[in-house]
């Protein structure tokens, strides 16, 4: 069991909270969640849905290895988070390093950062930053988690991007993999995940059930029709939020079955109710404004 690496670790936290007011520790509650990866499945979601299903793909991807990694990495080191100095009524999980909310911005920001303009990538640093702060002002990490997270994070989505960079040259694409071996290679990545970290049994099974369906939905061989996108985006939010609230509220068995589905519904079953119930006729009959 490690607790604080260097001395003086703590002051750091101590320091920022002394600037603690309501709105403040709102503001920093807020800004960890870009660091959250329910917010960057939101978003593949999202993109999922909007017709993006390569770049929604990549977004997912990104989380995978960051959790894993981060995940295998917390449960060996076996460091202890930082008592008595929590913000807010937060229960993060039991280890400390590396924080996973800096180790998922690093991520994102490295594989993004030569694929954006320079303003966007000066807002993802910005972004990047704050998480890393937000991690410290709220108590849960102590500093060195977070530089660990964040070096962590950026060589993570470097190797990504060579990956991704590799495949393109070779044209192996996505498109070409066998499904079984696909399949398999998920389930135990997730699988991992799952008994590394298990509070992380969210990012685990709804992967699971992201590339499962990711797998049968380009089998398919149909698209998603993008004529209605705040149908899209509405509705299959409101969906994946019920179904993700149960999962949380709900234990064992029945919770990971949930979390499956809710993988699932994002890349194959709401696909499949907009490309069959949602066509432009239907709408207009239902009344509805696209």
């Amino acid at each position: 069991m490690i607790g604080e690496l260097f001395v003086g670790e703590l002051f750091v936290n101590t320091i920022l909270q002394s600037f603690s007011v309501p709105i403040l520790d709102v503001f920093f509650y807020i800004i960890s969640l870009f660091g959250n990866p329910v917010l960057w499945i939101a978003i593949a979601a999202w993109l999922f849905w909007l017709g993006k299903e390569k770049k929604s793909f990549t977004v997912m991807t990104l989380v995978l290895f960051s959790s894993l990694i981060a995940g295998a990495l917390k449960f060996a080191i076996a460091r202890p988070r930082p008592s008595g100095l929590r913000v807010l009524d937060h229960t993060p999980t039991q280890w400390s390093m590396p924080s996973g909310h800096a180790t998922l911005a690093g991520t994102i920001y490295s594989f993004f950062e030569k694929k954006v303009f320079p303003l966007e990538k000066i807002f993802l640093l910005i972004l990047v930053v704050l998480v890393a702060v937000s991690r410290l002002y709220l108590g849960v990490h102590y500093i060195s988690d977070v530089l660990v997270g964040l070096l962590l994070g950026y060589f993570i989505g470097k190797f990504l991007l060579r990956l991704e960079k590799k495949i393109d040259k070779s044209h192996l694409k996505v498109s070409k993999f066998s499904d079984e071996k696909l399949l398999f290679g998920i389930f135990v990545v997730a699988i991992i995940i799952a008994l590394l970290l298990p509070s992380s049994l969210l990012v685990a099974f709804v992967l699971l059930g992201y590339f499962a369906g990711f797998v049968i939905y380009r089998d398919m061989k149909f698209k998603i029709n993008s004529e209605h996108k705040k149908l899209n985006l509405l509705f299959g939010t409101i969906i994946v939020a019920i179904l993700g609230g149960m999962a949380y509220s709900l234990e064992g068995i029945i919770s990971i079955i949930l979390f499956f589905v809710t993988g699932l519904f994002i890349t194959l079953i709401w696909p499949i109710v907009l490309n069959r119930c949602f066509r432009p006729a239907e709408a207009k009959n239902l009344g509805i404004t696209l």
